[in-house]
């Protein structure tokens, strides 16, 4: 994988160690790929690196301008859209779909509301990672998997999905764990 340049917006998750984890070790594969909270861009912009069809959507506009001048940037071509989660796409289907979710409980470390949309899940963390894998078989091809980020202060929660952690990462504050989900 060739170097890529990310430039960090205002108002924007810069990458951390959760979109680094994906970023490094998604498995390869080829094919239509749909990113949910695209932030930076980074991970829509290594999934397009490697000769994917990638498109990304984020709910924050100055996420997806970020996105849009990260790929252009790195000479990348990724369809972004704004949007609340699968709406610019109804009706289509990928191979695969990836998404760094809000996976905190509410906390008072943000004083920036675009920010605490991209870090907080909900009140036990969870609520949006639900909502996405009760969606997500929509939008998925036949045999497709969903690849997300976990983490250890997350709430547990129940899902049909088959699940497989492909990569944890262990830090002080918390475990973080790149999951694939595919068809139940």
């Amino acid at each position: 994988m060739s170097k890529i340049d990310i430039i960090n917006f205002d108002g924007v998750y810069e990458p951390a160690e959760d979109s680094w984890l994906m970023s490094r070790y998604i498995p390869e594969f080829k094919g239509s790929v749909l990113e949910i909270g695209c932030g930076s861009g980074i991970i829509s912009i290594h999934l397009a690196q490697r000769g994917n069809q990638v498109t990304a959507i984020d709910i924050n506009p100055k996420a997806v301008e970020a996105t849009k001048f990260n790929s252009k940037n790195n000479n990348l071509e990724v369809e972004v859209f704004e949007g609340d989660m699968f709406h610019p796409v109804q009706g289509r289907k990928f191979g695969t779909i990836v998404c760094n979710p809000p996976y905190l409980p509410p906390a008072d470390e943000y004083d920036d509301p675009e920010l605490e949309l991209a870090v907080e899940g909900g009140p036990t963390g969870t609520e949006f990672t639900i909502q996405f894998l009760s969606l997500a078989k929509e939008y998925l091809e036949p045999n497709g998997s969903i690849y997300m980020i976990l983490s250890s202060r997350m709430d547990k929660f129940e899902t049909k999905w088959n699940k497989e952690t492909i990569k944890q990462e262990k830090y002080f504050f918390e475990r973080l764990n790149l999951v694939r989900f595919n068809n139940f």
